[in-house]
């Protein structure tokens, strides 16, 4: 140990608790305190994953869990974490990738990080075995990732709340997000985060939860004992050496790696003196045995031989059997309205989806009545809504590949095509003058297809410069937006272009700094999101095939949603507020802003998660549509607000939507009168 204490202190120090890049800090700089145990969410807002079956106890000659201080600080392998490594492989899992779960104490600053940098470490003859792992892993140890952040703790890491919505899916939690971007083989497990009130039967739940959702993903969880007992007891490192015990998995004891060193490792010079921040010079320790325990787990799974590596494919086929239609159901009773039906506006048309394992089941489609409050379904589970014919008489759905054309109580559906890809959120769209547009399956690469809304085909768009896996409202028959991109199942997708195109041919260009863009209703403006990662609340507005970019940036963290008002005057923006140190989504702001002038009106703030915006079809009203977090779970909620006076009224009552899993509006539509 006193070797490894030596060799470490010549490692170039991070700033800890911070995730970005920090300049060097001076012996004297503090680290950023943990969050009040008041920010920390509790264990009713988790998502609990599928359950995996019961891990089977230890095969190895190990201590028993009570005896966890002399467990050795860097582990081996363990049958079971053969089997999950078998099991990863053939799930095409990254066999060079590893990821971190945990708090401000795992970040890339204290944990690992300087080991992707060859100018910052020297591990000397004695350690230079490990290099091979370094390699290995190499662009894993300087990132934080998805499941890594400053007060996250066990439950944090549940709950869709603290996942970075730009980066994770709808209803993902942080965990999930991570395993499915990076692909882990290996996932270091190192939370350490206590506050009264808590006790250790709960911190386990929540930690067989983690555990499960790692290894039903195929990756090989390392668990990590913790340097301080702000608990009192230890109950924490011997729920996790039971943990590791039960399920047959390498624990790597950073608790008696640190014992020799003085305070044992924990910080004694204010202001971070609690009982809880390692020290400096922990930090090596802590990034040394990190990567002892990472190599010797790997080279174990390496000698127990290989595995066939598959990759999963995605193949969008017809799902069989007729359209299921709800058009005949009761209308609702309805409670009475507690505001003056609209003039002039129709229903609001939305579908719901509900995140089930790491993909999604469709619910249906849905239709509220401002004037009643009353939601009702149209279509039964399954169908998936794409949008509303812009004259307010006609709906696209899909059941599958099955792409249909229905009247807008869903009677007398149309089939429009069997090939439509229906992995998107908008896999096709009703053009300005009427038309349909539709992304088609096409082996490897997909097209783009225009038909009439009888489903006669108008023509399809050929030399498009990428493979779309989606449309963008506000397409007009000469000018298509869509997407670039993979989807690895339906509603996981990841554009990574956004393209203008003309049926003739004669416009394909890719709209690069572009992420979203939607074409004002006059054909006059494009307004987008900025694709830049540091510049997550900017909106871009440019001319309608992206020259003249002009900027704008927004108060707030990240821009989740904008649509331009009916008149092509003002765009409706949602900004979420997103705490810096933590990455938890506290609510959203919500924004007028006119291009012209550059004039932004505030209006009230909101909680939705994955909101979406509409306009009524006078422009008067907005909508907010989206996700609540609730006691016992999820629903669907939303506010009407008056353009003019600000005014919010509550309709979080009407859509009647709710459960314990996560559940998101795909699409949405204010209709017109017919």
């Amino acid at each position: 140990m006193k070797k490894t204490i030596s060799l470490l202190l010549l490692l170039v120090f991070l700033a800890a608790c911070q995730g970005t890049a920090q300049p060097l800090p001076t012996a004297s700089q503090a680290t950023p305190a943990s969050p009040s145990p008041t920010d920390l969410p509790t264990p009713e807002t988790i998502t609990v994953p599928t359950p995996v079956p019961d891990p089977t106890a230890t095969s190895q000659n190990r201590l028993p869990p009570e005896d966890w201080r002399d467990w050795p600080v860097v582990p081996t392998v363990t049958p079971r974490a053969i089997q999950i490594y078998q099991a990863g492989l053939a799930m095409g899992l990254d066999p060079h990738a590893f990821s971190k779960v945990g708090d401000c104490q795992a970040v890339k600053a204290a944990l690992m990080g300087y080991f992707d940098d060859p100018t910052r470490y020297s591990l000397g003859s004695d350690y230079a075995y490990l290099q091979e792992t370094i390699d290995n892993f190499k662009g894993d140890f300087n990132t934080d990732g998805q499941a890594v952040r400053g007060g996250f703790n066990a439950a944090s890491e549940l709950s869709p709340l603290w996942a970075d919505p730009h980066a994770c899916q709808p209803g993902e939690n942080p965990l999930q997000c991570e395993l499915r971007i990076n692909r882990p083989i290996i996932v270091i497990v190192k939370l350490e985060i206590w506050w009264d009130g808590r006790t250790p039967a709960a911190y386990e739940k929540l930690m067989r939860q983690i555990l499960d959702t790692i290894i039903a993903h195929g990756a090989v969880p390392i668990l990590a004992t913790k340097a301080d007992n702000v608990e009192g007891d230890n109950s924490l490192n011997l729920t996790t050496a039971k943990l590791a015990y039960e399920y047959d998995l390498p624990m790597w004891n950073f608790w008696a790696a640190v014992q020799p060193m003085p305070a044992h490792g924990l910080e004694t010079e204010p202001p971070h003196n609690d009982g809880f921040h390692i020290s400096h010079a922990a930090w090596s320790v802590q990034s040394f045995t990190a990567l002892q325990a990472l190599d010797s787990v790997w080279h174990g799974l390496l000698d127990s031989g290989p595995a066939a590596a598959v990759t999963p494919t995605l193949a969008a086929t017809a799902t069989p059997g007729a359209l299921a239609t709800l058009a005949q159901s009761p209308e609702p009773a309805g409670t009475p309205a507690s505001a003056t039906p609209l003039s002039g506006s129709g229903p609001i048309v939305f579908g719901l989806e509900r995140r089930q394992g790491d993909g999604y089941d469709h619910l249906g489609v849905y239709r509220l009545d401002l004037g009643t409050r009353a939601t009702r379904q149209i279509f039964g589970a399954g169908v998936q809504y794409q949008a509303a014919s812009p004259d307010g008489k006609y709906l696209l759905v899909n059941q599958g590949a099955s792409l249909y054309r229905t009247n807008v109580d869903g009677t007398d559906p149309v089939q429009i095509t069997g090939s439509l890809y229906f992995s998107g959120q908008h896999d096709a769209i009703w053009t300005k003058d009427g038309l349909i547009a539709a992304v088609l399956a096409n082996g490897q690469v997909n097209g783009i297809t225009l038909f009439d809304a009888s489903g006669g085909r108008v023509s399809s768009l050929a030399g498009l410069g990428a493979s779309p896996i989606e449309l963008y409202p506000g397409s007009d028959s000469t000018r298509i937006y869509w997407a670039g991109g993979t989807c690895t199942s339906p509603g996981v997708c990841k554009p990574d272009s956004a393209w203008v195109s003309s049926p003739d041919g004669s416009l394909n260009k890719n709209l690069t700094g572009f992420v979203g863009p939607q074409l004002a209703s006059d054909g006059k403006a494009l307004v987008g999101a900025v694709a830049s990662p540091t510049e997550q609340s900017n909106l871009v507005f440019s001319d309608p095939d992206g020259s003249n970019p002009r900027p704008y940036h927004l108060p707030g963290n990240q821009l989740l949603e904008y649509a331009w008002d009916p008149s092509s005057s003002q765009v409706a923006a949602v900004v979420a507020i997103v705490d810096s140190y933590s990455g938890k989504t506290t609510g959203n702001r919500n924004f007028l802003v006119d291009p012209n002038t550059l004039s932004i009106s505030e209006y009230s703030s909101s909680k939705l998660m994955r909101p979406l915006v509409l306009w009524s079809p006078d422009g008067k009203y907005m909508l907010w549509i989206g996700t609540l977090s609730t006691e016992s779970g999820f629903s669907i909620g939303g506010s009407l607000v008056n353009r003019a006076t600000k005014q919010v009224t509550d309709l979080n009552s009407a859509f009647g939507q709710s459960g314990p899993d996560y559940m998101v509006v795909t699409n949405a539509d204010w209709l017109p009168v017919p």
